[in-house]
């Protein structure tokens, strides 16, 4: 007797078309990168038009209210089971996220690697690899796929790090973090396996609906415990922050820019979904943890920040900081606590491009200004570059009327209704002892006479129309802040 013929999966492709635009630029990409009468910065406007394209089919999915599940599992137990991908409005505002980043580090990219790098076509193939794998991340409704999502994205950024094979120092960063990387994948995979153990299953919706008070374990802990290991890695949480300072500084700075962005808000987006629909039941044991490390992911990033004289490990350690602000909406487990940390990296994202762009711009004849004495009396001989890496610093410090006073504003909110008043005021403190570094950048680029005569290179006009983009959304979202609060109240993560 003929065997049955297996049942073919309902995949709504309608739902991903945002990553298949993303593939599909990539297989451009690839294909044009064949023909060396090409030019090799076509690739990069090939990536900024298809970044383009998905971000404005997210945004018209967002506006229609296109939800659902896709890649629906066949199964004789369960044939209405959930899929593998959940599309909804949370996927999609960070998808928006996502591909906000790219286009603005692909901006500051063309006029970085040159016009003659033959190497392009690769470099464009990996932050559209990365940016797929994101997508896959904040999309995951399987650990399983939240896990090789993260693995894609991962291992494109470990080449990227060590993108200037020539430069030890970059070699060395993309060295530290493929090593680094790889643990924290381990615990990150292990911590499935335990929590899979204790509950039976990966699916994040079968996970909430099978955990009960009855089934805490010792096993279940541990395996929360490793994800937090694992998702405190990717996005630089103390004390699982050692690489970014010596990746960050190493890698190319377009790549140490993307690292810093669309990647993080990746990690925080597969934290906050996994976290906050998959184990509710055990919010209180998990809570405290996240609290604690808020604390002390604030607090080393900003005092460590202060003592630094290199610019990028400055925003190295600064990143961290913001790291430790993002984990106060989680810490605050309810709807305004999620929508703060939504809004928050999408605004952490635009002006922390914008600040590696400012150091980008500030390249000299004989190579970038890392050093922040090197940017003494700036402010008056560039005046277009002092101006925009001020705005920058003073939006990551959270002055107004920049975004970043808004995106820490309510951030604090949610902590407060949510009881955690001391997480408030830690969080006061250390942005104040943030101001203290941030403002020492501006007050030398104004107040400080050069110490040598520095020729600095033409400014690159896809490089100033990628800052100039940051800086509109800087202040835009500063002055009006209902462009971005409305929207991200309206997403819902059940």
């Amino acid at each position: 007797m003929p065997s049955e013929i297996p049942e073919i999966p309902n995949i709504n492709w309608s739902l991903i078309m945002p990553a298949l635009v993303i593939v599909s630029t990539m297989l451009i990409v690839l294909i044009f990168d064949l023909f060396d009468a090409i030019s090799k910065k076509v690739l990069g406007l090939i990536t900024i038009v298809g970044a383009g394209i998905a971000l404005v089919v997210s945004i018209q999915m967002l506006q229609a209210g296109e939800v659902g599940t896709t890649f629906i599992k066949v199964s004789e137990v369960d044939p209405e089971a959930e899929g593998m991908f959940k599309v909804d409005s949370y996927s999609l505002f960070f998808n928006i996220i996502f591909l906000v980043s790219t286009i603005l580090v692909t901006l500051i990219s063309l006029s970085y690697l040159g016009r003659d790098d033959r190497k392009q076509g690769p470099y464009y193939l990996l932050i559209l690899l990365a940016t797929l794998g994101m997508m896959l991340m904040a999309a995951g409704n399987e650990l399983i796929i939240v896990f090789l999502g993260l693995e894609l994205m991962s291992l494109s950024l470990y080449v990227l790090a060590g993108y200037f094979r020539d430069s030890p120092a970059s070699s060395e960063a993309g060295m530290k973090y493929l090593l680094l990387g790889a643990f924290a994948s381990a615990f990150f995979l292990y911590g499935i396996a335990l929590i899979y153990g204790a509950i039976g299953t990966t699916s994040i919706p079968d996970i909430a609906d099978n955990l009960t008070a009855d089934s805490k374990s010792p096993l279940l802990f541990a395996g929360v415990f490793l994800l937090i290991v694992g998702f405190g890695f990717k996005v630089a949480i103390v004390p699982f922050h050692q690489w970014a300072p010596d990746v960050y500084e190493g890698a190319p700075t377009t790549i140490a820019a993307f690292i810093s962005a669309g990647p993080k808000a990746a990690g925080f987006a597969a934290f906050l979904r996994i976290f906050m629909e998959a184990l509710p039941v055990i919010t209180q044991e998990w809570n405290m943890v996240l609290v604690v490390l808020a604390m002390l992911t604030m607090t080393v990033g900003n005092v460590i920040a202060i003592a630094q004289t290199n610019i990028k490990r400055m925003l190295a350690y600064s990143s961290i900081a913001h790291a430790g602000y993002v984990l106060i909406g989680l810490a605050a487990a309810n709807k305004t606590g999620t929508s703060s940390a939504i809004m928050y990296l999408l605004i952490y994202c635009v002006m922390n491009i914008g600040a590696f762009g400012a150091v980008i711009l500030a390249k000299t004849a004989d190579g970038e200004s890392l050093m922040i004495s090197d940017y003494a009396g700036l402010g008056f001989k560039k005046p277009l570059l002092g101006m925009l890496m001020s705005l920058m610093l003073l939006s990551l410090a959270g002055f107004p009327p920049t975004a970043g006073f808004v995106g820490k504003f309510y951030i604090f909110k949610s902590a407060v209704e949510a009881g955690h008043y001391w997480l408030v005021i830690v969080g006061a403190i250390n942005t104040a002892i943030a101001a203290f570094y941030y403002l020492r950048v501006v007050v030398t680029m104004y107040m400080r006479e050069p110490e040598d005569e520095l020729e600095f290179n033409p400014y690159p006009a896809t490089l100033v129309i990628g800052l100039v983009l940051a800086a509109i959304g800087v202040l835009l979202l500063g002055i009006l802040p209902s462009l971005i609060v409305d929207p991200v109240n309206a997403i819902n993560l059940n």
